[in-house]
């Protein structure tokens, strides 16, 4: 259900149209940061240099008329508008509206009686307009279901995606569908390793459990079909119920034009599945705390905690400009930006981790939400939602930390955190940081994860093609992320938990692939690495999950 609504009223008359909302002569882009900086230019030239986040506009009848441009809600929400209030509104711009997660309220008392300068606080679930300047509650037209249904879902393609997703709940066939998408480099071997340990995993179930659909993607794709991400990948990727996928990229694609680089594939990708939370584990064993940078006091008793960061706000999606404030100096700057929406979304996702490792790992749960509150608003932001979500679980326990205090503990006393949850550019700068404690970028998996829609599990590592082609890829990244995928996405905890085991059981043993400084020896290869987690996976697979030969 969408929350309340509130901010400061912007008054304008009648029938203003889609011209002078957003003027034609800007329709050649459809960038938000673009359409927000000349959005209601030539009706109220200051608007976009005053109007803050969650304001609301508030108008006289046929708002949105003219046109049936998609341009002018768009420009509105991109300039932070939080809704617009109307006397009545014109059909298709209502229409627009709605497709794209804007909330309108159409009421002829309200529009005629607030004034610029309120504050109102609206209700899209129930209709209510309370001006909270004036102390009068003002009542519009509840939307019908599937409309208010749109809006909570933030737009048309989010509420479809959501939609298809219950649909394939409800009529989900008897195997689980997995888009492989093994990409370039080492990509293809150690996707390859993964799918062994899965097939094994089919064996021991007694039954087939995964439909595999193979689809090109980065350069490979490139070379292929023209494009780093073709149309049937990209289908085949949205009708799945998951997505594993290998690396992209490489130096012989590094001259393609931006478009048609590899990594742009990948990001196209992201963005069509709509992931908004990317969970990193970070597993420090002891067997393993030689690889570690760190000194053997500091790791070896083992660290296991997970990374969950948040994907789509921030500074990296923020409005950013670039000029001259006065000859010969430039000034740059990046707009880091963020909703309660949006924070909490991942807080509610990061608590519901922290406390199911908690319950397999028999401990209390525990959350350490990453911020820099005493300096910046998005972080103030922040803290104040998660200690909202915080109330819903009163058994976890919540820690505030600033990023630079985060930082130094990640390196000085690793072992103290569980569940860490943290903001794009913090979470960027953190993975990678945690990341390095395990000595490999070979260890570590990752899972980005949607609302509804199939996760993307991936190793972290990149494509490598120095090692491509000679079995000496360290395929756990990619293992491990295929038991994240079985846990996520495919609710098969007790299957995921068994490859994780017998993954730590092959290196506890000593098997290990070259990349791995563990002594003497050169180390086995990818495929025979693969085979010895396999041929352990029967010793920790759940009882239940076998079934009786004839």
């Amino acid at each position: 259900m969408q929350e309340k609504l509130s901010g400061r009223v912007w008054k304008y008359g009648d029938d203003i149209d889609t011209d002078r909302i957003i003027p034609a002569r800007y329709l050649n882009t459809f960038q938000p940061e673009e359409l927000a900086r000349h959005c209601l230019e030539d009706l109220d030239p200051a608007f976009a240099g005053r109007v803050k986040r969650g304001d609301i506009l508030v108008a006289g009848k046929n708002f949105g008329c003219g046109s049936s441009r998609e341009h002018a809600p768009l420009a509105l929400k991109a300039a932070g508008l939080g809704a617009v209030v109307a006397a009545s509104f014109a059909r298709i711009f209502y229409r627009n509206a709605i497709n794209i997660g804007l909330p309108i309220f159409a009421c002829p008392e309200a529009a005629e009686e607030c004034a610029s300068g309120d504050e109102l606080e609206l209700d899209p679930a129930g209709g209510t307009i309370y001006n909270k300047t004036k102390n009068v509650t003002y009542k519009a037209a509840a939307f019908p279901p599937y409309i208010q249904g749109i809006l909570d879902a933030g737009g048309l393609p989010a509420y479809v995606r959501l939609r298809l997703a219950e649909k394939r709940k409800e009529a989900r066939p008897p195997l689980a569908r997995i888009a492989v998408l093994k990409g370039d480099g080492i990509g293809p071997e150690v996707v390859e390793a993964a799918l062994l340990v899965l097939r094994q995993a089919e064996a021991l179930a007694g039954r087939a459990l995964f439909s595999f659909r193979e689809y090109a993607v980065g350069g490979a794709a490139l070379d292929r079909e023209g494009t780093p991400l073709p149309p049937a990948t990209l289908e085949g990727a949205l009708a799945s119920d998951a997505v594993l996928l290998g690396a992209v990229g490489g130096p012989r694609w590094d001259n393609e034009p931006p478009e048609r680089r590899p990594e742009k594939g990948l990001l196209e990708l992201r963005r069509a599945l709509g992931v908004f939370a990317n969970l990193r584990p970070v597993q420090v064993s002891p067997y393993l705390s030689a690889c570690s940078p760190l000194r053997r006091e500091v790791v070896g008793a083992g660290v296991d905690l997970l990374f969950v960061r948040e994907l789509t706000g921030g500074a990296y999606f923020g409005a950013k400009e670039r000029g001259e404030i006065r000859p010969g100096e430039l000034q740059a700057s990046d707009a880091m930006v963020y909703t309660a929406s949006e924070i909490r979304r991942v807080a509610r996702l990061a608590f519901q981790l922290a406390r199911s490792r908690a319950r397999e790992a028999g401990r209390r749960p525990r959350l350490t939400s990453v911020d820099k509150a005493n300096v910046l608003a998005t972080s103030r932001l922040w803290r104040e939602v998660v200690n909202e979500v915080a109330d819903a679980f009163p058994e976890v326990e919540v820690e505030h930390l600033y990023v630079d205090a985060c930082a130094m503990r990640l390196v000085a006393a690793p072992q103290e955190f569980d569940t860490i949850v943290t903001e794009n550019l913090f979470g960027d700068i953190l993975t990678d940081l945690g990341g390095a404690l395990t000595g490999s970028l070979g260890l570590l998996p990752s899972a980005s994860l949607g609302e509804g829609g199939p996760g993307l599990y991936e190793p972290v590592h990149g494509s490598a093609p120095t090692l491509a082609g000679q079995d000496k890829a360290n395929p756990v990244g990619t293992i491990l992320a295929a038991a994240l995928m079985l846990r996520h996405s495919l609710n098969l905890p007790a299957e995921a938990a068994a490859i994780e085991a017998a993954v730590a059981a092959t290196l506890s043993a000593g098997i290990h692939t070259p990349d791995l400084a563990l002594g003497a020896g050169t180390g086995t290869g990818t495929q025979a690495f693969a085979w010895a987690v396999a041929e352990r996976l029967e010793e920790f697979w759940p009882q239940a999950g076998r079934t009786a030969q004839a």
